[in-house]
């Protein structure tokens, strides 16, 4: 269960920087609108966060 948490955790924090760094033109701008990547990017905050309270309780 920890490995599938860390595995979100990280590819859901990957995805909100890459975001980040699109709006901020450091990379291409993704194949959606900026409104849907808002959109994306606010309900993976969540999921960023449950994956590392689950990372963060004990076995």
């Amino acid at each position: 269960m920890k490995a599938l948490a860390w595995y979100t955790a990280i590819f859901n924090a990957l995805i909100i920087i890459i975001f980040i760094l699109a709006v901020a033109g450091v990379v291409p701008p993704p194949p959606f609108t900026a409104s849907e990547g808002i959109v994306w990017a606010v309900l993976t905050v969540p999921v960023v966060i449950l994956g590392i309270l689950v990372i963060k309780r004990p076995a």
